[in-house]
């Protein structure tokens, strides 16, 4: 009998094809054990639905707030629904089993000392199906860096004729501001809690804010704050006051305690007064409410940084204004300014300054002049209806005035009919928008 033993040749090659299979077997294991993993996760989900949980924290004191409720909004495409809960004694809520579908979103609201926070657009995913939502109740930031005033515009003018020849000027600062972080600033100064902090300059009078109303003077009348914390996001608000300029200098100049952008300061044509600093470049003209404005801008490559006082100094140029144009000069100045300064308090030339600030930079056309009135249109339409209402009242009481002092003969009759047509105009497109709102004019 004759034994045949296998060759070590093809006992190599048995023992490679077993392994060959056992390496092909253990890939497919593992396909199907990963496959299990990613499936495993959206069953859960979808049997046990999504949970949203969280805590209410009271930021000052750095406390949670207990029994207090909490509201979840189910938002879908055919409507929202809502469901309500209260937080337990560590300040925690709790919705569960919620759908984990595409098409459906949720928000988190609550309501405590009279304000609503909410939490939006909080998405459920199966990959996702726990979302944790800490609200910060009453937590603001006091890191001034978070504050950047985008643009800060200086408009000059005089209040009446005989201004002019004393030198007092009445100044409208206006400015737009973003306060970049979630949450809400304040911070401390000079022993006052404040949100903005406007410092002005040495010599000022007559101080009236036009936005937000509750922009004031503080103690030492050396700064216009507002003390309410500054919410996320943009704010637009000025303020007007007088100035008694001495000698050829105009001394504006003071600290900017906020990181800002854009400066601009805007002289009405035929009063000769510049900026003295080099920084300040004449950008071109602008035209609101029959005011020409010559723009002088600077805009740093890194803006002006907190702490910084950036030269606001103005002059008046060698040019004297002589005979007739001295007396036109005046008669028209006077007058005009007068009308922005009384749009101003009306809100109007606060809008349109902003509105203008906020446009576009690009070099004066000829059709500056006809653009004036688009402009009063789209202030307009930003005004709220009881806004509009104090806007008419206001026209009306400004075109009784022109008639009265055309009667006591204390306006020239050419500056009266150019005034007087002007001011009828604006009416007209305040009595258009009333109509077009469905207001009782």
């Amino acid at each position: 009998m004759k034994l045949h033993f296998p060759s070590y040749t093809t006992t190599m090659k048995y023992h490679t094809s077993n392994r060959s299979k056992i390496v092909k077997c253990f890939a497919n294991l593992l396909i199907v054990t990963l496959a299990f993993l990613l499936i495993l996760p959206v069953t859960h989900s979808q049997n046990q639905g999504g949970i949203i949980h969280g805590a209410l924290i009271d930021g000052k004191l750095n406390e949670p707030i207990a029994n207090h409720p909490v509201t979840l909004n189910i938002h879908k495409r055919d409507g929202v629904t809502q469901q309500e809960t209260k937080t337990d004694e560590n300040g925690h809520y709790h919705f569960e089993k919620l759908p984990i579908e595409f098409e459906t979103h949720y928000s988190i609201t609550t309501t405590y000392d009279n304000t609503e926070y909410e939490e939006k657009d909080l998405v459920l995913s199966s990959f996702v199906p726990n979302l944790v939502v800490d609200i910060n109740i009453g937590g603001v930031t006091d890191d001034p860096a978070q504050i950047r005033i985008k643009t800060y515009s200086i408009a000059l003018g005089f209040a009446s004729n005989d201004d002019i020849a004393k030198g007092i000027l009445s100044i409208i600062e206006v400015f737009v501001v973003e306060n970049t972080s979630t949450l809400p600033f304040q911070m401390k100064q000079n022993n006052e809690t404040v949100s903005l902090y406007f410092a002005l300059p040495k010599g000022h009078e007559q101080f009236k804010s036009l936005s937000p109303e509750n922009l004031k003077l503080n103690a030492n009348a050396d700064h216009a704050i507002l003390t309410d914390p500054l919410k996320p996001g943009e704010l637009e608000g000025g303020f007007i006051y007088t100035f008694h300029a001495t000698g050829r200098d105009i001394q504006l100049s003071r600290p900017m305690h906020f990181r800002t952008d854009h400066l601009t300061i805007m002289v009405p044509e035929g009063i000769n007064i510049a900026p003295r600093s080099k920084l300040f470049k004449p950008v071109g003209r602008t035209q609101f409410h029959g005011v020409v404005y010559t723009k002088y801008e600077a805009s740093p490559e890194n803006g002006f940084q907190i702490g910084k006082t950036p030269d606001l100094r103005l002059a008046f140029s060698n040019q004297q204004l002589t005979g007739q144009q001295s007396r036109t000069v005046s008669s028209n100045i006077g007058q005009i300014i007068f009308i922005a300064i009384a749009a101003a308090l009306a809100g109007g030339f606060l809008v349109a300054a902003i509105f203008t600030l906020r446009g576009t930079r690009r070099p004066p056309t000829e059709s500056d002049a006809s653009q004036s009135s688009s402009i009063d249109e789209g202030w307009l339409r930003k005004l709220t209806d009881d806004d509009l209402v104090h806007a008419r009242t206001t026209r009306l009481e400004f075109i009784t005035l022109l008639d009265t002092m055309n009667e006591n003969k204390g306006i020239s009759e050419r500056v009266y009919n150019r005034l007087r047509k002007e001011q009828t105009e604006r009416l007209t497109e305040i009595l258009d928008q009333c109509k077009e709102r469905g207001i009782d004019t």
